[in-house]
């Protein structure tokens, strides 16, 4: 049995929905509904996690992705501690705009 083939077998072992819900108190826990065939979601999770490809939705999220990686600073990021605060507010104000 190859790596790839094992690893796949484990996924489909693997039980319910795995879409995180946020529970009271901070907990989280997965979905646990039944999946969709060859995604980790269950159906109604699957639609809100996936894009198609070719959809206009792919399009945005990809100038999305662009938009936030001009912002870091491309595929490099400095090495060292926590971003600033002034740093995380541009990047709230430059990801909204795509979220309207």
């Amino acid at each position: 049995m190859t790596r790839a083939s094992a690893l796949r077998e484990t996924r489909e072992d693997e039980p319910g929905c795995a879409y995180l819900l946020h529970e009271r108190g901070g907990v989280d826990r997965t979905c646990g509904a039944p999946r969709r065939h060859a995604s980790p979601y269950c159906p109604t999770h699957h639609a809100l996690c996936h894009v198609a490809n070719g959809s206009p939705a792919e399009a945005d999220h990809l100038r999305q992705v662009e938009a936030l990686a001009t912002v870091v600073g491309g595929r490099r990021s400095r090495e060292g501690g926590a971003p600033s605060l002034r740093f995380l507010r541009r990047l709230e104000r430059r990801s909204r705009s795509f979220v309207r």
